[in-house]
């Protein structure tokens, strides 16, 4: 203890200096966005190799837990792949429209206003920016930023995630957005007034997204509050996923997005 204090004493100067510093970058990134991108992309590749390594520790000790996940996702995939080969030979129709990456989180917050996840699948292996990541319960959020091998993707649990959704039973859609606080829920602020809706309705994923398919879960409906003022209610979700229990993903792609956002960025300079 005595001589802890002592080299306090000694270096106080030098130990001021490095927590101003400290202090004074760390208010820079977080109210300049241009600095937080270069800083989140300059890191991404030096982080994945650390939590690669420490993720391939702490894989050791759940193999059997992570074999049980792998066996029953397997089935449920050979299920809709079955699924799906019927439907394309009985209609021949080619709806293979996106692709699906596995990937593993190798590092995930989720006690943060703006939230961040890291995969150990990188431009390598063909992610790209703007990619979304979807598990089997829900979305998850959209790849932020990729190095050779890894990549960061920006979390539904962000203040700037914003997903369009809507209400299963009846197709009303709206748009998703975390409130900063719980991790185990989501917020929808413009569905109208006079549309049916209830405690326990499902929330997925709409058609006007080119990030993720349609009907993908996202949660249900636990509270809702008339909002006479806006004509909108406030609708709060309980998520599907458990973000503190991520493990494996999907990194999933359009095959078409670009001819799409090509024929609506035409239309939109036309006006």
């Amino acid at each position: 203890m005595y001589n802890l204090l002592r080299f306090i004493k000694i270096n106080h100067f030098f130990l001021l200096f490095v927590l101003i510093e400290g202090f004074s970058i760390s208010l820079l990134i977080n109210n300049n966005h241009y600095q937080s991108n270069k800083i989140v992309k300059a890191s991404v590749q030096y982080k994945g190799y650390i939590n690669n390594y420490i993720s391939i520790y702490s894989d050791y000790f759940s193999l059997k837990k992570i074999n049980n996940q792998l066996a029953s996702e397997n089935a449920k995939l050979n299920s809709l792949l079955y699924k799906q080969s019927f439907i394309i030979d009985s209609l021949n129709l080619n709806i293979n429209k996106f692709n699906y990456l596995s990937a593993k989180i190798i590092n995930n917050s989720i006690n943060k206003r703006n939230n961040f996840f890291t995969l150990n699948k990188g431009r390598i292996h063909g992610v790209k920016e703007g990619m979304g990541v979807i598990t089997q319960k829900g979305t998850i959020g959209i790849v932020h930023s990729v190095s050779q091998n890894y990549s960061v993707g920006l979390s539904l649990l962000h203040t700037k995630s914003s997903i369009s959704v809507k209400l299963k039973k009846n197709n009303h859609n709206g748009i998703l957005k975390w409130n900063g606080f719980d991790y185990r829920s989501a917020s929808i602020e413009n569905f109208p007034n006079h549309i049916p809706i209830s405690l326990g309705d499902t929330v997925t994923t709409n058609s006007h997204s080119t990030i993720f398919p349609e009907d993908i879960n996202i949660g249900k409906v636990s509270y809702i509050e008339r909002n006479k003022e806006g004509g909108f209610y406030i609708t709060t979700i309980s998520l599907f996923e458990d973000f503190n229990k991520l493990n494996y993903v999907y990194i999933i792609y359009s095959n078409e997005e670009s001819e799409q956002l090509q024929l609506e960025k035409k239309i939109t300079m036309d006006e």
